[in-house]
């Protein structure tokens, strides 16, 4: 996949859709955060542009946050394409000898690790998103609350699906510690996510 960023959708949707393991859903729950951060951005901003408000600290907080929150996600949805590929290569490894099994063993490990280490950080990104939306409803043009909506949605959605990605990739991490720490750390993660996300 080339340069995501400067990747059109078209393109995007097409690599997506091709029959190639990467990108798949860790990066399509990246790009559809960053979906959710831009409409908080989009609304925060209409809301701005009809002039200072009681409302206008926290329509500026909340665009800020969505506008880093979507480049960390864009940024993540390359790096979990990234990340997959190398555990890929990892399972590829010969495994005939004990020692080769060994070395399979350690580099699935530490693929794993990083395959979900990056949709954690994706989880986390997408709470930003979600908390940005919740802080300007009701706080905000009043014929943008829909696309608020769908923002929070599509945060949601996407720190879901992320959160899946990284209990795919727990299994196959060695340290037991390791695994408890990520686990705890994505369903801290979760919490924040559905408390800003009520459904």
């Amino acid at each position: 996949m080339t340069h995501l960023p400067t990747t059109s959708l078209a393109d995007y949707l097409a690599a997506l859709a091709a029959a190639t393991p990467t990108p798949g859903g860790g990066s399509a729950a990246g790009v559809t955060g960053a979906m959710g951060a831009a409409l908080v951005e989009m609304v925060a901003g209409l809301s701005l542009a009809k002039g200072e408000s009681e409302h206008t600290a926290v329509q500026r907080t909340a665009l800020d946050r969505a506008r880093a929150a979507r480049s960390e996600l864009l940024t993540l949805a390359e790096e979990d394409a990234t990340a997959f590929t190398t555990f890929m290569e990892a399972l590829k490894l010969p495994k005939n000898s004990e020692s080769e099994r060994a070395v399979r063993t350690a580099a699935l490990s530490t693929a794993a690790q990083r395959a979900a280490e990056v949709p954690l950080a994706t989880l986390r990104a997408t709470v930003a998103v979600a908390e940005a939306a919740k802080s300007i409803t009701d706080r905000s043009l009043a014929s943008a609350e829909s696309d608020l909506a769908v923002a929070a949605r599509f945060a949601r959605a996407a720190g879901e699906s992320a959160a899946e990605n990284v209990e795919a990739n727990l299994p196959f991490i060695e340290g037991a510690e390791i695994r408890a720490t990520l686990a705890h750390q994505t369903e801290a993660a979760l919490i924040a996510l559905r408390r800003a996300t009520p459904q």
